[in-house]
């Protein structure tokens, strides 16, 4: 299972930097800020396609993100494209800034990207927060994650009403690494039957 785990996250990997560096968009985001690929691929814990950008721009507007979503809609030709503004949203989760939500088959698969422009401030903040994450993980807790990623990332209410984080909080924290006793984290824990 461990042989499978890791094939899988590298398998995803290697499509995603494909994204990123041979289609170009990560040239295409410098060219408006800063950008730093976060979540599963910075912490190397990759299940499923999906990539969370975060773009450094104290100067973004809405003219110029839009003028960033033609550029990305050209580079990795998304058929579908998501747009926020939360500085008039104030959704309580979300980050400050601009966000576009990319759905792309540009490689043999569906990939989702989400990217967000936001101040540099709050950009640190988010840097510095998976760094320190990152440092927390060791390999068997490393191999605990992936597994749970694995066995719950199509689940209905993953990503609606338990994410990622809770993973990594109900394994780093509270030592967690079999699926029944997240289900049983996830009840005591947030109070969500699954």
């Amino acid at each position: 299972m461990i042989s499978e785990l890791e094939e899988l996250n590298l398998m995803i990997q290697t499509e995603a930097d494909e994204i990123l560096y041979e289609y170009g968009l990560m040239g295409v985001l410098h060219s408006f800020g800063k950008p730093f690929v976060s979540g599963s691929y910075f912490l190397n814990l990759m299940t499923w396609r999906d990539l969370d950008i975060y773009l450094s721009s104290d100067v973004m507007n809405e003219e110029s993100f839009f003028e960033l979503g033609k550029n990305i809609s050209l580079c990795i030709r998304p058929s579908k494209m998501n747009y926020r503004n939360e500085y008039i949203g104030r959704t309580e989760h979300l980050p400050r800034g601009f966000y576009w939500g990319c759905y792309t088959n540009i490689t043999a698969s569906a990939w989702k990207v989400d990217i967000w422009a936001i101040p540099s401030d709050e950009f640190a903040q988010k840097h510095k927060e998976i760094q320190e994450l990152k440092a927390k993980v060791n390999p068997e807790q490393r191999i605990a994650i992936l597994s749970l990623k694995k066995s719950f990332y199509n689940h209905p209410l993953y990503r609606k009403q338990f994410f990622s984080v809770d993973i990594y909080t109900a394994v780093l924290e509270d030592k967690i690494s079999s699926e029944d006793s997240f289900i049983t984290w996830l009840l005591v824990n947030k109070g969500i039957t699954i």
